[in-house]
């Protein structure tokens, strides 16, 4: 699991540099236009390749950090056997979904390879390029979430089902507030 969080937060991290990367080439291209009257050419283009790529390598760190956006009203008024099934649950719901995802994007990116489809500007990109890094942040997902799952199950045939919750549980507010104080004191240092 160490591994996995590791690369997530490398992916994550590569991900939002190309991002902002896209974003100051957007920028300086918006100037170029307004005063010069020149493109870059393709960055619109690039940048989308680059968004759709980065949001499938991020959610694998959103997944290990907890971070997705779920709704807490209930979770920690439950009784610890009935968190475990929302987080287990909640878990496979999501692993159902990654892969069908996951089977309908590298169809797609097969496709592309197959018949050699490019992007229809000036470019010319084969499609199958950024399909194919697409599909590589969908199936490192996908992955994660099977190592959670086995993670989970392991903790339940241990009898720890308590424990769940600091795998795939809702992160409790006291545990935003431990990270919060964690990165101002980081911050303040």
């Amino acid at each position: 699991m160490i591994f996995l969080r590791k690369l997530s937060r490398l992916s994550v991290r590569i991900a939002g540099g190309c991002v902002l990367l896209c974003a100051a080439a957007i920028g300086i291209e918006v100037v170029m236009r307004r005063l010069f009257g020149l493109s870059l050419g393709g960055v619109d283009e690039i940048s989308s390749y680059v968004f759709a790529t980065g949001v499938a390598w991020s959610l694998a760190f959103t997944l290990l950090e907890r971070a997705h956006i779920r709704i807490d009203l209930l979770y920690e008024q439950m009784p610890a056997r009935a968190r475990f099934a929302a987080d287990l649950l909640g878990l496979l719901s999501l692993l159902v979904v990654s892969v069908v995802l996951l089977q309908q994007a590298a169809q797609v990116a097969c496709t592309s390879w197959i018949f050699g489809t490019r992007s229809n500007t000036p470019l010319g990109v084969a499609l199958w390029v950024p399909q194919l890094i697409w599909v590589a942040g969908l199936l490192f997902f996908t992955l994660c979430q099977l190592a959670l799952l086995i993670a989970l199950l392991r903790l339940a045939r241990a009898g720890r089902i308590a424990h769940s919750g600091h795998l795939t549980g809702i992160r409790t507010h006291s545990e935003e507030t431990e990270d919060y104080m964690s990165q101002r004191n980081t911050e303040c240092q």
